[in-house]
């Protein structure tokens, strides 16, 4: 049975999102922080490193934050009595080094709190064409594969889920069996599906939960935008640390996520543009492919 964390207080719902910084830019815990915000989270930003702003410009400075430190933070918040309130633990992009130090996170939040969620953005790669692009060392894939297990929502693209479980998934029957293959996670989002109907090219995401099957797509804005993920990511932890459904959730994400990308197309650059309006989108329309099952997602204590 999957049973949705329930919260330990009257406050709102807690998130600890374990991410990169920047100064400028609109990733990580840049947009995920504000966004969760918005929607009623108290969201926590603990850097995994500061920068000036994301890796793919022409010039980077910054520093990371290294293992030591970012335990040494999370002790702090133990010894004040602080992590007894999280929720759901948030991490995006991590590497050999500082996974191991997420996993401690989620372990000291989960001694307080049973039903604390851990919410996992496993980056690693994206689709070139049809082949899968892996920008991460191998010692990272070789971390995530085995720390996805202790994940209760996983979020990869197809590339990811590809690497994750050494396939290469291209159909929705296809991306559904791997996701179901993979140990541990009660709910897999696959991200960036190519998906095709009557309007033309369009984008879909993929949830399995259980025996359950969800899809939501809509219209494709084929052009690149730094931070989708960690959006997407950041407004589905908002909806299921509030205990709203997969398919609420996953349709929530959709909307507000097209909200953000439509008004960035009709602006320069490549961060997005988004406004605390975007929390209020309309969520897009999800379809159940298979079977009811238990429809809260989170631990089971």
């Amino acid at each position: 049975m999957i049973a949705m964390a329930t919260t330990v207080s009257c406050v709102s719902p807690t998130v600890l999102s374990l991410q990169s910084h920047v100064v400028q830019g609109t990733v990580g815990n840049s947009i995920a922080v504000p966004v969760m915000r918005v929607m009623g989270v108290r969201a926590w930003g603990m850097p995994t490193a500061l920068l000036s702003n994301h890796n793919g410009r022409s010039s980077v400075a910054g520093i990371p934050i290294d293992a030591q430190q970012i335990n040494g933070m999370v002790d702090a918040l133990n010894s004040n009595g602080e992590l007894k309130h999280v929720d759901a633990v948030l991490s995006g992009y991590l590497t050999a080094l500082t996974g191991p130090t997420v996993l401690r996170t989620v372990e000291k939040c989960r001694e307080h709190h049973p039903d604390a969620m851990w919410v996992c953005d496993p980056v690693m790669g994206d689709m070139v064409g049809d082949q899968v692009r892996t920008y991460v060392p191998d010692d990272t894939v070789a971390f995530m594969k085995e720390a996805v297990q202790s994940a209760d929502v996983l979020v990869p693209n197809v590339a990811e889920l590809g690497i994750l479980t050494d396939t290469m998934p291209l159909t929705i029957d296809e991306i559904v069996d791997a996701a179901r293959g993979l140990d541990g996670p009660k709910f897999v989002v696959v991200t960036s599906v190519p998906h095709q109907d009557e309007n033309g090219d369009g984008l879909a995401m993929v949830a399995v939960a259980g025996e359950r099957t969800i899809v939501t797509h809509g219209p494709l804005i084929d052009r690149h935008f730094n931070g989708a993920g960690d959006l997407t990511t950041a407004v589905l932890t908002a909806q299921l640390v509030a205990g709203e459904s997969p398919e609420t959730a996953l349709g929530k994400a959709a909307g507000v996520v097209h909200a953000v990308l439509e008004r960035t197309w009709n602006h320069p650059g490549d961060e997005l543009d988004w406004s605390p309006e975007d929390a209020s989108a309309q969520p897009w329309k999800t379809e159940i492919l298979a079977p009811s099952a238990p429809s809260r997602v989170g631990r089971s204590s």
